[in-house]
């Protein structure tokens, strides 16, 4: 009976851990990057989808590792409301690389990408559900993450 209570306890204490690694940042759906997304930490939202107010400024950090050497990447938005897709103007790329980095970026470092993205007072109440590219100088997605968003 010990022994039982025992494993019960090592398997909650495992099951307490993992959890605590998964909620770690924003959860997103990885949608086909090529280079290793370490970490999404979109402001205020752990677990989407991701409610924003008008008029504000939201924080948003990604952190990836490409297997490649990159000479340079842009970063691309594209908003889907229902069956209708709207592109947006990405924020930037290599000019948004913080904690010192830059490009070129080199085979199995990591780079911490951070952008602020008004939510302006002009945009319609709705929901819509935003994919996140990161692309390089090939448009290949070093970086693809989708995450619903309610704007109010």
């Amino acid at each position: 009976m010990m022994k039982m209570v025992k494993e019960l306890v090592y398997w909650w204490m495992c099951l307490g851990v993992l959890c605590c690694v998964v909620i770690d940042g924003t959860v997103v759906t990885d949608c086909g990057s090529v280079a290793r997304v370490d970490r999404v930490d979109i402001e205020g939202c752990i677990i989407p989808p991701c409610v924003v107010t008008r008029p504000d400024i939201q924080d948003v950090n990604i952190t990836f590792t490409p297997d490649y050497q990159v000479e340079s990447f842009s970063s691309v938005l594209d908003a889907y409301f229902g069956d209708a897709h709207y592109p947006w103007p990405g924020p930037g790329g290599c000019d948004l690389l913080t904690e010192g980095g830059s490009c070129p970026l080199l085979a199995g470092h990591t780079y911490h990408f951070h952008s602020i993205m008004p939510v302006l007072s002009i945009y319609p109440e709705l929901s819509v559900v935003v994919t996140w590219f990161l692309e390089d100088e090939n448009n290949k997605p070093l970086v693809c993450i989708r995450f619903p968003v309610i704007i109010l």
